[in-house]
C-alpha cells in the first residue's frame, strides 16, 4: 500500500538540543532523547556531508528517524531530524537505508502501523520530506531483514524475508509504485533462504544482487549464496540458469548472523563474515558474473585458528585496489583480547597482503573485551576504529590509520577518539580527508547516538574547511575548478572531493555548490 505523505515538520525535537560542529573536547551528539536511540545506519551525501537513520524509543515504540548532516556534523533537517515511521514495537530487528541520487534517502523497516508486522519502504527528499511510503506486503506471514538500494537507472529495490524465502521488488522512484506485477521469489531449493544484503548489479546491465543465508535446520550449517535479479525481474546470473553463486559453503555461520557485502562497479562483489568451528573471519570476491575469485568458500584472514576471530567489518578502496578487514580477536578460555587487520587486492586471488597473521591494531592484552570494530577506506589509506574495555561499561574508542601496504600512516600510532563510557555497535562513513564513526552511548534504557570525526592527519574533532577549497586559500573559485578539470577522470585524491575513487561530475557539483 502506497502512503502519500506531505512534507513533515522538520526539526521536531525529542529531548535536548544537539551540539553543533565537531569538537576535540568530546563527541558530537547526532540523536538524543529519553530512553534509547540505537542502530545507526550511515551513508555519504554528495555535498561532503552524510545521512543517518536510527531507531528512536523516546516516546515508546522504537520509531524510525532520519537526518542529514553537513561536513561539520550540523543537522540539516533540524534536531533529531525527520520522523519516518511512528511504530509500536517494543524491541528492534535489523533494517536498511540507502543514499539515493539527488541526495534522497531511502529507508526500509518492519512496520506495524497498518496492523500486523509488515515491511515498508520510505523515500525522503533532500530536505527531509517524505516523498512516499510503500507498505509492500499483507499482514500474516513472518517478515524480517528488509534491505533497500538504488539501481543506476534510479529505480528503488527492496528485498525482505517472508515465509521461508526472500522476496525482491522494484519501485518507481517518483510514485513508489511496485513495478513488477509480483515480487520475485529468491529461494535455494527447499532450504530457508533469508536476505543478508542487497546491492545494485556490479555490471552495467542493471538489476540487483541479493546475498542470502541458507539453512535447512536450526542446528544445521548456515551458508552464504548470491542471487542475481535483472531489472526486468528475471532471476539468474545467466539466461541459461537461475542457480545462485556459492560464496561460502564449508563450515557454518553462527545463527542470527547476516553478514553485509558490497558491490564494486565494474569489478564484482566483496563479502566478509565469520564462521564457527573454528571461529575465524573470511573474505570472498565474486566477479561480475558471480564467479568466486577467492576460492570456493573464500579465504580466511589468517592461516592460524588458535585464536578466535569474530565480528569483522570491511571497507573497499577501489583506487588503491584494496579490501581492508578488521576483527575482534580473543585467546580462548582467557581474558586476553586484541583487534586485528588484514588487506587483500581486489584484482588478486585472495593473497593476504599483510602477512599470514595480519596486523594487530590492538595487541593481545588482558582486558574485559575488545570489540565493535569499524573501518573506512579512501585515498590509499584505511582508518580503523575499535572499542577496548577494561571493565563492563568502560569502553574506550580508539583509531589508527594504515597505508595500503600496511605501514603506519600516523607516526604517533593510535589515537583515543572517545573516553570510556558504555558503548554499543558502531557505524561509519568516509568523508573528504576524514572518517566519521558513530555509536550508541549510554547504558541500556538511556542510549544516545554520538559520533566523532577522525582526520587523516590524526586530528580528532576538527571542523573541516570547505572540502571544495582545494588549494586552501579560503575561497572556492576558478583555481579550485581548474584543479578538478585538470584531474578529470583520474583517482587524484585531492580533487576527488567526495572520495569515491574518481574525479568526475560529482566533484564538479561540489565545487559549483560552494562557489564564492
Amino acid at each position: 500500500m502506497i502512503q502519500r505523505s506531505p512534507l513533515v515538520a522538520l526539526g521536531s525535537v525529542v529531548g535536548c538540543c544537539l551540539l553543533m560542529g565537531w569538537s576535540a573536547t568530546g563527541p558530537l551528539t547526532l540523536a538524543s532523547g529519553s530512553n534509547e536511540q540505537v542502530q545507526p545506519k550511515m551513508g555519504v551525501a554528495t555535498d561532503g556531508g552524510f545521512f543517518m537513520a536510527w531507531f528512536d524509543n523516546a516516546t515508546g515504540g522504537y520509531d524510525v528517524r532520519a537526518n542529514r548532516f553537513d561536513a561539520s556534523g550540523a543537522p540539516m533537517w533540524g534536531p533529531n531530524g525527520t520522523l519516518v515511521a511512528d511504530r509500536s514495537f517494543s524491541s528492534t530487528v535489523d533494517y536498511s537505508a540507502w543514499v539515493c541520487s539527488g541526495n534522497r534517502f531511502a529507508v526500509t523497516y518492519n512496520d506495524d502501523r497498518l496492523g500486523g508486522d509488515r515491511i515498508s519502504v520510505s523515500l525522503l527528499n533532500s530536505s527531509g520530506g517524505i516523498l512516499w511510503t510503500n507498505t509492500i506486503n499483507s499482514a500474516g506471514a513472518y517478515v524480517a531483514n528488509p534491505k533497500v538500494c538504488e539501481d543506476t537507472d534510479g529505480s528503488i529495490y527492496a528485498a525482505w524475508y517472508e515465509g521461508t524465502g526472500t522476496k525482491v521488488q522494484k519501485f518507481d522512484p517518483t510514485t513508489g509504485a511496485a513495478i513488477w506485477p509480483a515480487s520475485v521469489l529468491v529461494k535455494d531449493g527447499t532450504a530457508t533462504t533469508m536476505p543478508a544484503d542487497l546491492w545494485p548489479a556490479a555490471d552495467a546491465s542493471g538489476g540487483v544482487m541479493v546475498s542470502a543465508v541458507r539453512y535447512t535446520t536450526f542446528t544445521g550449517a548456515k551458508t552464504i549464496k548470491a542471487f542475481r535479479v535483472s531489472s526486468a525481474g528475471v532471476l539468474g546470473w545467466s539466461a541459461a540458469s537461475t542457480a545462485p553463486s556459492v560464496v561460502f559453503s564449508t563450515g557454518s555461520l553462527q545463527i542470527g548472523n547476516f553478514p553485509p557485502c558490497k558491490a564494486i562497479p565494474g569489478v564484482g562483489y566483496v563479502f566478509c563474515w565469520y564462521a564457527n568451528a573454528p571461529l575465524q573471519c573470511h573474505v570472498q570476491l565474486l566477479d561480475q558474473s558471480g564467479v568466486a575469485k577467492f576460492g570456493a568458500s573464500g579465504v580466511p584472514v589468517t592461516t592460524t585458528t588458535t585464536n578466535e576471530r569474530v565480528s569483522p567489518t570491511f571497507a573497499v578502496d577501489e583506487a588503491a585496489d584494496r579490501v581492508y578487514v578488521t576483527w575482534a580477536e580473543h585467546v580462548p578460555a582467557s581474558s586476553l583480547y586484541g583487534v586485528g587487520a588484514q588487506a587483500f587486492a581486489l584484482s588478486g586471488a585472495g593473497l593476504r597482503l599483510w602477512g599470514n597473521s595480519g596486523i594487530m591494531l590492538s595487541p593481545i592484552a588482558t582486558l574485559y573485551s575488545a570489540d565493535f570494530t569499524a573501518v573506512t577506506g579512501g585515498s590509499g589509506r584505511a582508518t580503523f576504529a575499535w572499542q577496548s574495555s577494561t571493565q563492563y561499561g568502560f569502553d574506550t574508542l580508539y583509531a589508527n590509520q594504515l597505508n595500503a601496504d600496511g605501514t603506519s600512516a600516523w607516526t604517533d600510532g593510535r589515537v583515543q577518539v572517545a573516553p570510556a563510557t558504555d558503548k554499543s555497535k558502531m557505524a561509519s562513513v568516509r568523508l573528504s580527508g576524514a572518517s566519521v564513526f558513530a555509536w550508541g552511548d549510554g547504558a541500556t534504557g538511556g542510549v544516545d547516538i554520538l559520533a566523532q570525526r577522525v582526520g587523516d592527519d590524526r586530528s580528532i574533532g576538527g571542523n573541516p574547511t570547505d572540502p571544495a577549497d582545494l588549494n586552501g586559500d579560503g575561497l572556492v573559485d576558478g583555481t579550485d575548478l581548474t584543479i578538478v578539470l585538470a584531474a578529470w577522470g583520474t583517482a587524484d585524491a585531492n580533487p576527488d572531493i567526495n572520495d569515491d575513487g574518481i574525479v568526475d561530475g560529482l566533484d564538479l557539483t561540489i565545487i559549483l555548490a560552494g562557489w564564492n
